[in-house]
C-alpha cells in the first residue's frame, strides 16, 4: 500500500512561490521532489484566492517582496 503524502499550507504555498521563483513549475516540483500536477493545481487556487482577497489587506514584507518577483 502506497503511503499519501500529506502537505500543510505553509508547504504549498512554498511550493507555489518556488515554482514562480524557478519560473517552471516542473523545476520547482523535481527540486521539491513532487508531482508537478500538484504545484500546478496548488497554483490555480492560490490565483484563485488571490481574486477574492479584499484590496485593503496588508501584506508582510516578506508576502510583498515575493510580489515584487518577476514571474
Amino acid at each position: 500500500m502506497v503511503k499519501r503524502r500529506v502537505f500543510d499550507e505553509a508547504f504549498k504555498e512554498m511550493a507555489v512561490e518556488l515554482s514562480y521563483v524557478k519560473g517552471s513549475i516542473q523545476e520547482a516540483a523535481r527540486e521539491l521532489d513532487i508531482d508537478p500536477g500538484r504545484i500546478s493545481k496548488w497554483r490555480q487556487r492560490h490565483k484563485k484566492n488571490d481574486q477574492t482577497l479584499p484590496a485593503n489587506t496588508t501584506l508582510t514584507d516578506e508576502q510583498q517582496q515575493i510580489r515584487r518577483l518577476p514571474s
